[in-house]
């Protein structure tokens, strides 16, 4: 009769939990997506040291999922310092087709970072419907260099199944 009244008690005790909070709903749904993503910390890769901006920029690891999901994406955290990716085969071939990956990048200090892609040179298309790099949710095609801002920010990369080109390299600095 002890064992009985003491698991009744226990599982109403588990019972009574009150429930987790639900996140507060965004009007825009990617933004609450990306926000519920970038609130789970423990799947973060740190990246770099606290050490001030060194000469030479590091190689970002690569992704380990090729999800367009926001919460399966691989999220870095990075200290101050040079960072940079580059399309698969950069600088010795054309990327391949149907190439993907996609990561999202936040800084350690919650300072915004900037991205300078130079060279760029991706298929062109008017929409970008073809190859593409998207920062946040702009698309990036055909060939030139260009600067964007902010933090953080999701990357994706994505080839079809045509054409390909020499692709990019972008330089990522946090102040």
């Amino acid at each position: 009769m002890f064992r009985l009244t003491i698991c009744l008690l226990v599982l109403g005790a588990a019972l009574a939990k009150p429930a987790e909070k639900a996140s507060d709903k965004s009007a825009n749904h990617a933004a609450a997506l990306k926000s519920e993503m970038l609130h789970s910390q423990k799947t973060a890769i740190e990246v770099g040291e606290s050490r001030g901006l060194s000469d030479e920029p590091q190689p970002l690891p690569k992704p380990t999922t090729n999800s367009t999901d926001l919460r399966q994406m691989s999220y870095f955290v990075l200290n101050s310092g040079q960072y940079y990716f580059a399309s698969t085969n950069y600088p010795n071939d054309d990327y391949p087709n149907y190439d993907y990956f996609s990561f999202v990048l936040d800084t350690a200090s919650g300072y915004p970072m900037e991205i300078y892609c130079n060279p760029f040179d991706v298929e062109s298309h008017p929409n970008c419907d073809y190859d593409w790099l998207q920062l946040d949710y702009t698309k990036y095609c055909g060939s030139g260099a260009f600067y964007y801002y902010g933090t953080p920010i999701v990357v994706e990369f994505s080839s079809d199944g045509s054409i390909t080109r020499p692709g990019f390299y972008c330089r990522v600095t946090v102040p």
